[in-house]
């Protein structure tokens, strides 16, 4: 768990998930799992009802009343935890950092913004992609010619692959965006 919950990498999806709707604490502690599943991040039930009665603390959930459909009370995101999602968001979206990459996470909900800002943040972290790539691949070459093995540069040849992927996934994101 990190220092402080409100560091909690699970926050955003927790966030996502009630933005597409209101849901009982049994609903988020089974979607909620689901979702972090692709980001590798973990929650349990224990943990979810934390979240929740710590982000309606602070304002960014609240507890409704009891749904038409199985009576009971449901948690909904408030203009305050749409705001932070956005912040969340736009923040993850654009780290590049490999200690934090929170990507798969936020960009789930890149359509919180419109296609401008949605470009914008996309473009912005092919950019931070593309000059690491380019320093990378400079470092790379550099080892190589300095007579180090390839098989000692393995791993770096597959992270220069993967961030060569990134790059094209983002310039065909952004252009399906454009259309």
């Amino acid at each position: 768990m990190p220092a402080s919950m409100l560091d909690n990498p699970t926050i955003t999806s927790l966030l996502g998930l009630l933005v597409e709707r209101p849901l009982h604490l049994y609903a988020v502690s089974q979607e909620l799992p689901r979702r972090l599943d692709a980001s590798g991040l973990s929650v349990g039930r224990g943990s979810v009802r934390n979240l929740l009665v710590r982000l309606g603390d602070i304002g960014w959930v609240e507890l409704g009343g009891p749904d038409s459909i199985d009576d009971v009370a449901t948690y909904r995101i408030t203009e305050e935890g749409l705001a932070e999602l956005r912040n969340r968001v736009r923040s993850q979206v654009q780290d590049t950092s490999p200690d934090h990459d929170h990507f798969v996470q936020a960009v789930a909900y890149i359509g919180l913004f419109d296609t401008q800002e949605a470009c914008l943040l996309l473009r912005r972290r092919r950019e931070r992609l593309t000059t690491r790539l380019t320093d990378v691949t400079r470092e790379h070459a550099r080892a190589l010619d300095s007579g180090q093995p390839w098989t000692h540069l393995a791993e770096v040849d597959y992270a220069l692959s993967q961030t060569a992927a990134a790059i094209a996934w983002l310039d065909r994101t952004i252009d399906r965006l454009q259309r």
